[in-house]
């Protein structure tokens, strides 16, 4: 028997490698008439994976009754669905559950088990039973035996505490539970070491709450924010973290010992108040994002960047990096936010995906459904055209670039800690992700609680605490020869929020200015002046290259330095970041760009694969572009170059002379895929 697994980010059905992308039919909400009908035209498009939810709820019809096969309702027969997928020729993403939601009534599960949290013993004995029953009727598809098409199932869903509705049960409110047991353990039952923590005296762990002002006596009135509010604000996403992560395990070993031998992964919110998404991965086969922006990214200024970071990030950690729900048409409620999605808008989403890195995804919904709208297939298997024919053609695009064999061309990185952005110390519009948005730098992200990237530049994006495990990690970067970039914001403690400096920046001496002001910068020996508009850190400096500005009636200051640290260098500036100050660095670095694009509004990156490169160009701006576009990672390359457009199939031949810079047209809200060639004469 054939065995499935997920190798260098791809997924494998024995020998065979089969491209991720597919889209999500729900056969229990269409008339199974038209399952044939549609499945067909899902052919069409050039799809060869499809992915459905299995609702729990719909199928036990009868609380200890289920119904898979149709005999209660046509639209039960799972059975019918699974065998006529195989028969057309269809892979098959299985979501069995236990939850779904979906919009669909409690989420999915049945009204007498919603009523109990995921980890409460009834819950857990319910789901057993229904996945026993629904694990009878799928298994024998499964892509691991002869002649089975199901190469993937997804654990749960979107596994969340849900504490607004639970939060009772976890001790959130007047009785202890989960969350003081948690806590207990958390501190090693030493009460005083909390009390300390969060500058408390429970006399029990019983008093632990995660809310300040509770209902317990030795807790009264309103702490000022600081430190030991944002202690306990952590240990309580530490316990949503440990619960979600209970839940998966529970789930995917429920699924294990069932018999379910393919790849079993989890999918993710794409924020992380409540998934640890480096945890998750680190018991599935792999991890994916849900991700539905607004329409053209209008939400607000930095949507689209955050679309294409989260991407990022989930490439730095997963062994799968996909995307397990991709915005195709959206739910009833939310379709008054979103606004009406323009084909441009949904092959600008896939492009914005292809730029960041992605290696497959899952189109939610690929066919229209009761409280959903604007897919491409209707309710009745018919075609949407203005919206088809995108789809096909971005399917189309898929198959010859072949993302999940593609090598990204950067060398730069970025670091980003989820947990600074759980609790809202980290925001995505940090000063050093928008510097480098605006300039069109292309970078990968890295966790660096992990083991960072062999980057030769990376760039801190954070806030001033870290675990110590990443303060480390740091530090062996830079010893093992990486440039460590850091600005105003530069990790100096621990999540203790302890004074912890192993990486070696310097402590700034003092604060210029209350408010920003202008002026210009030098550092290295023939760099051009960089004008920033900055508050400023003044250093001391001591021993290291200072880098120094003329500050007017303030005189020359020192605003930063450049110290050396084993075979590599921390630069440490106590300025803002902006476009030019990035790139003035990479000069000095001697790390030019892949590619990088002076138009405003228009985001490349440049990608290989043997001795063809790909260029995705993204124009975010609300005007039809004649971009202007520099190669430097081809630029040693003499051979004339065949630019080939992967939409339209147009050829377009270049001299080496013609291509600096590269001037293209792209659409307002739009983008291209352009494959480079090259030949001699």
């Amino acid at each position: 028997m054939p065995k499935v697994e997920i190798k260098n980010q791809k997924i494998f059905v024995g020998k065979k490698e089969v491209p991720l992308i597919s889209g999500e039919i729900h056969y229990w909400r269409l008339n199974p008439h038209y399952w044939r009908e549609t499945l067909c035209n899902v052919r069409k498009m050039g799809l060869e994976i499809i992915s459905t939810y299995v609702p729990w709820d719909f199928h036990e019809y009868k609380r200890g009754h289920f119904d898979f096969t149709g005999k209660t309702d046509e639209a039960r027969n799972l059975k019918a669905f699974l065998d006529l997928t195989r028969k057309e020729g269809f892979w098959l993403i299985i979501r069995p559950g236990p939850y779904i939601y979906s919009e669909w009534p409690h989420d999915g599960v049945p009204d007498y088990v919603h009523k109990y949290h995921r980890l409460h013993p009834r819950f857990l004995s319910y789901a057993e039973e229904y996945s026993k029953q629904v694990s009878k009727i799928f298994t024998p598809y499964l892509a691991s035996r002869r002649n089975g098409h199901i190469l993937m199932l997804q654990a749960d869903n979107e596994i969340d505490p849900w504490p607004d509705t639970f939060g009772h049960q976890y001790g959130l409110s007047k009785k202890p539970g989960l969350f003081q047991d948690f806590i207990r353990t958390l501190y090693n039952g030493d009460l005083s070491a909390l009390n300390k923590s969060w500058g408390t005296n429970y006399t029990s762990f019983r008093e632990a709450s995660p809310f300040i002002a509770t209902m317990f006596p030795n807790e009264r009135g309103l702490p000022l924010k600081g430190d030991k509010e944002l202690k306990r604000h952590l240990d309580y996403f530490k316990f949503k973290y440990e619960y979600s992560r209970e839940v998966a395990k529970k789930s995917i070993q429920m699924y294990r010992d069932l018999g379910v031998d393919i790849p079993i992964y989890l999918n993710v919110y794409p924020f992380f108040y409540a998934h640890d998404w480096v945890a998750f991965q680190e018991i599935a086969d792999g991890i994916g994002v849900d991700l539905y922006p607004s329409n053209e990214f209008k939400e607000d200024e930095f949507e689209h960047r955050k679309l294409c970071d989260k991407i990022r990030y989930l490439s730095s950690v997963s062994k799968l990096p996909f995307i397990a729900e991709f915005q195709s048409g959206i739910w009833h409620g939310r379709h008054y936010e979103t606004g009406v999605f323009t084909p441009n808008h949904y092959r600008m989403t896939c492009l914005s995906a292809f730029l960041a890195g992605v290696k497959g995804w899952n189109w939610y919904m690929l066919v229209n459904r009761d409280n959903w709208y604007m897919s491409p297939i209707n309710e009745w298997g018919r075609v949407r055209g203005e919206l088809y024919d995108v789809f096909r053609q971005i399917v189309s695009v898929f198959r010859q670039l072949k993302p999940a064999s593609l090598k990204k061309l950067t060398e730069i990185g970025v670091t980003f800690t989820p947990f600074q952005y759980a609790a809202r110390t980290l925001m995505h519009n940090s000063p050093i992700l928008v510097a480098l948005y605006q300039g069109d730098v292309d970078y990968d992200m890295c966790d660096p609680r992990r083991g960072l990237p062999k980057k030769k530049v990376l760039f801190y994006s954070g806030d001033q605490w870290l675990e110590k495990s990443a303060h480390q990690n740091l530090r062996r970067y830079v010893e093992e020869g990486g440039t460590l970039v850091a600005f105003r914001s530069f990790p100096r403690k621990d999540d203790d929020f302890k004074p912890y400096q192993v990486v070696g920046f310097e402590e700034p001496e003092r604060t210029l200015f209350e408010f920003k002001r202008q002026f210009t910068l030098t550092f290295g020996k023939n760099t051009t002046p960089i004008t920033v508009v900055s508050s400023v850190y003044v250093f001391r400096a001591e021993g290291c290259e200072k880098i120094q500005a003329d500050l007017g009636t303030y005189g020359k200051q020192t605003v930063g330095y450049i110290k050396k640290i084993g075979r590599g260098k921390i630069i440490h500036l106590g300025v803002e970041p902006t476009p030019d100050l990035v790139f003035g660095i990479l000069r000095y670095l001697k790390t030019p760009l892949a590619s990088y694009s002076v138009t405003r509004d228009v985001k490349t990156a440049l990608f290989s694969r043997g001795r063809r490169y790909f260029l995705v160009v993204v124009n975010n701006g609300n005007e039809d572009k004649s971009a202007a576009i520099y190669l430097p990672a081809l630029a040693k390359i003499q051979k004339k170059m065949i630019v080939r457009d992967l939409m339209s199939g147009e050829k377009t031949v270049y001299s080496k002379e013609g291509r600096h810079p590269l001037n293209i047209q792209v659409a307002r809200k739009d983008g291209r895929v352009l494959e480079f060639t090259f030949s001699r004469g």
